[in-house]
């Protein structure tokens, strides 16, 4: 079986593995296998260990599979999850260990969810993660390639992972800088625009006076354009400012409903409000956030009608498996479906409460973001 082959068996498996042992050895080690890894030793060596001791003697521990390259020094720790445990919790100790050990990636997996860093940059983990990868969700030719380029032993043992790992970690930082740019815009334009109409500008008194005259042969007076600018500030609702944000953001390829092999998520607009996503489910809280802001109680009692079965929402965390709390305290959701129909969840819960699907904005990124930041 190729990796190919192999991740889109993984794809079509509507099951989570049910513990971390059958996470590394179902998934984990054959995908290992197909990266080159002599992982059942059928080539007699020593390269894949299992339960590796790392980190030292005296702060250190186990990491799960220590992918060994030349000169017998480990080039790759590899520690495995149970699906739904919060990788957050064990990334700070992973790193620790491929810190101490020199080793040059490291990588937190539940199966299904791949995290690549690079330990010995510098900052908190969020700095040093160069991949994220998602196998349910991306493409597999994609997810191929970017095990192939970062984990397969032909370039991890060369030395060319690590230089491929560093690069790519560069352009996800040039693209969060970008995507907190476009941020910070989008949170302060309106509130910069309604100075700009309140005061009013002087610059924008004089093209309005410029433009009037040119189409009518004479100028309105300052105190006429003031007025007219102060009615407009009256008038203008949420939804206009939103129209305006959403011609501000460049470089993002936005589109409400994607076509087959779009790329990743990186964020959504929703009532002119942008905000970063990361993952598929996120964009559900984003939703959630939102809606409550405008409409409290009623969230729950109408969203809660549609949302059973493979899409949840509570205010008791009991009632559902692996349940996260939303960005309103109080209130959980749960997700086990594929991004296109989280996407179209979305719409649903707007459309519950009268929202067009325009009013959400869904932006992907053409760059290395979808494969370095997931």
């Amino acid at each position: 079986m190729t990796l190919k082959e192999r991740l889109e068996v993984i794809q079509n498996d509507g099951g989570v593995p049910s513990n971390e042992e059958t996470t590394k050895f179902q998934i984990i080690v054959p995908i290992l296998g197909d990266l080159g890894w002599d992982v059942y030793r059928s080539k007699g060596t020593n390269e894949v260990r299992f339960e590796h001791p790392a980190g030292g003697t005296k702060k250190g521990g186990k990491v799960d599979i220590a992918l060994m390259g030349e000169h017998s020094r480990f080039v790759c720790f590899v520690e495995a999850k149970k699906p739904g445990v919060n990788l957050d919790d064990h990334v700070e100790q992973l790193l620790g260990y491929a810190f101490h050990d020199g080793v040059t990636i490291c990588v937190l997996t539940d199966g299904l969810e791949w995290r690549l860093y690079l330990p010995r940059e510098d900052g908190p983990p969020a700095d040093r993660k160069f991949a994220h990868l998602w196998l349910r969700e991306d493409p597999v030719e994609q997810i191929a390639d970017d095990l192939k380029e970062f984990l397969s032993r032909s370039t991890v043992v060369s030395g060319e992972a690590g230089q491929n790992a560093v690069y790519a970690l560069k352009q996800r930082r040039e693209e969060l800088k970008q995507l907190k740019r476009e941020s910070d815009i989008a949170r302060e334009l309106p509130s910069i625009w309604r100075k700009m109409l309140n005061e009013p500008d002087k610059g924008l008194v004089v093209r309005v006076q410029s433009r009037v005259h040119a189409e009518l042969g004479f100028s309105p007076s300052v105190d006429q354009i003031a007025e007219f600018l102060a009615a407009t500030v009256a008038s203008n609702s949420t939804g206009s400012n939103a129209k305006l944000i959403k011609s501000t953001r460049p470089n993002v390829k936005k589109t409400s409903k994607p076509g087959a092999g779009q790329r990743r998520i990186v964020g959504a607009t929703l009532f002119g409000i942008y905000r970063g996503l990361e993952k598929a489910i996120e964009l559900l809280d984003f939703v959630t956030v939102q809606l409550y802001e405008r409409h409290g109680q009623d969230l729950l009692d109408k969203v809660a009608q549609i949302s059973v079965g493979a899409v949840q929402i509570s205010s008791d965390p009991d009632d559902m498996n692996r349940s996260r709390e939303t960005g309103v305290p109080g209130i959980f959701i749960y997700s086990n479906l594929g991004v296109e129909r989280i996407k179209a969840r979305s719409y649903e819960w707007l459309a519950l409460f009268g929202y067009p699907d325009s009013d959400l904005q869904i932006h992907y990124s053409d760059s290395d973001l979808q494969i370095h930041e997931h």
